[in-house]
């Protein structure tokens, strides 16, 4: 997760000079490679550094997906694409944890081969946009490489913080430094930018187009909900029901088929309404559906208790699902037609760069909640012999006596329902957002003109 948050504004530069195709490849080697080394490592600092590896590779393959997918696909034929790559993301979030679960790591190498040979043949005739005077010597003048190490170093400053928070407490030292160092990095970061000659790592005109800062915030808290939602709700399933890692992966099911299944009539809304006006107001109503039906998801999930009947455990999580699920690409279509076509590999950089940033700090603030509301709660004899993160949560409904086992299902239950509440406020927090965004509804002169650039490639 940190390195493919930090170094997410390299990815759009570099796809600038070398093409998209490149680093899509590449990115797919490495990736395959750190899977192989997570696979042979002998030593946790080797699983950390061949994680690291893997997330680089990882990293630059969403990034250059997205980025092929905008350019090569003309824009009333892009929500149909948006939705094959859902339903694509959609099962494999689904069949990861399964497979995982069976299979090593090791894994990921034929699958990595096999995408690859897909993608070359796929491929082979098309062009993606570059700029025509990009060359390496034109990278080391104009490269903004101060910004890149404000931005890397204050990025994985916060995520490092935020992680160690759960387990430091969020008034130890190296928890508090850490985000506040990595804070005033990227707000000098952001000054830099303002003011350097050299080329920038993000378009200027992101920041002062006031419908792409608001989809970033959305962005953003759609990230924060979505992972920590997804975390605490196997979560909920492993204490509250007895259930195995595998076992609560399935009983994800809905959750997660809910996001794949909310793609399909999504993108065909979408569709629909750009072969009909061309605009962005069907990406806006999706959005703002998408928030209110995941505003009442969260709010029922935090009816779930220990004595949830199985309805409420399917039903529930299937509504916050399927609300979640059709935000995945209707922020990025909007955000990729509000900018110019130049600016797209680096937009993109600057999306998945929030997007990866709201995961991280997502899960940290949801675990600072559920172990606050916890800790004081929980029965001296359960936890007297180890620490709450080394609690097996799948043997609390094995515990005896009784009592004592009714005692800690609650405690669990009532702090996942508070960790469920702070995702209804952040959703809630969206619908306000994008009832401002202000999205254009009619065709800007950039829109035209990269209209005009997608039906020529």
């Amino acid at each position: 997760m940190l390195t493919q948050t930090a170094l997410q504004p390299l990815y759009g530069r570099i796809s600038d000079l070398v093409g998209r195709k490149k680093v899509l490849y590449c990115s797919i080697l490495v990736f395959a490679l750190g899977s192989l080394l997570c696979g042979a490592a002998q030593t946790i600092n080797w699983l950390i550094a061949a994680r690291a590896l893997a997330g680089i590779g990882g990293g630059g393959i969403v990034g250059a997906v997205w980025v092929l997918t905008a350019e090569i696909v003309e824009v009333q034929h892009r929500a149909k694409w948006s939705q094959a790559l859902s339903v694509t993301w959609s099962c494999s979030a689904v069949a990861g944890p399964l497979l995982g679960g069976v299979f090593s790591v090791y894994i990921n190498l034929p699958i990595c081969l096999f995408a690859t040979l897909v993608l070359y043949f796929s491929l082979r005739g098309v062009e993606s946009i570059q700029p025509s005077n990009a060359s390496w010597r034109t990278l080391a003048k104009r490269f903004d490489f101060g910004g890149l190490i404000l931005f890397m170093a204050g990025t994985s400053c916060i995520i490092v913080g935020f992680s160690f928070a759960n387990e430091a407490g969020w008034k130890a030292v190296s928890t508090l430094l850490l985000i506040c160092i990595g804070f005033f990095t990227l707000v000098f970061g952001g000054v830099y930018e303002k003011y350097t000659t050299r080329e920038k790592l993000f378009p200027g005109a992101m920041f002062t187009n006031i419908t792409s800062v608001i989809i970033l915030i959305v962005t953003f808290l759609h990230q924060v909900t979505f992972t920590s939602g997804t975390f605490y709700l196997a979560l909920f399933y492993q204490a509250a029901t007895g259930s195995s890692p595998l076992q609560a992966g399935v009983k994800m099911l809905p959750y997660s088929l809910g996001s794949s299944l909310a793609s399909m009539p999504a993108a065909w809304a979408i569709g629909w309404w750009q072969r009909k006006t061309n605009d962005t107001r069907g990406q806006k109503w999706i959005i703002a559906i998408g928030l209110l039906i995941s505003t009442i998801g969260f709010g029922t999930l935090n009816l779930l208790n220990e004595n949830a009947p199985i309805y409420a455990q399917v039903v529930y999580p299937l509504i916050a699902g399927f609300g979640l699920g059709m935000l995945f690409h209707a922020p990025y279509q909007v955000l990729s037609r509000a900018l110019d076509p130049k600016d797209l590999a680096s937009g993109t950089s600057a999306f998945f760069l929030v997007r990866f940033t709201g995961a991280t700090i997502g899960l940290a603030v949801a675990g600072m909640i559920f172990f606050a509301r916890a800790e004081p709660r929980w029965p001296s004899e359960f936890t007297e012999n180890g620490s709450l993160s080394s609690i097996d949560y799948s043997s609390i409904r094995h515990l005896e006596p009784i009592e004592l086992r009714n005692q800690v299902l609650h405690v669990v239950s009532s702090s996942i329902q508070l960790s469920f509440g702070l995702r209804t406020m952040s959703i809630q927090s969206d619908t306000v957002n994008s009832k401002d965004a202000g999205i254009s509804t009619s065709q800007s002169t950039t829109e035209k003109s990269k209209i005009e650039n997608e039906s020529q490639v």
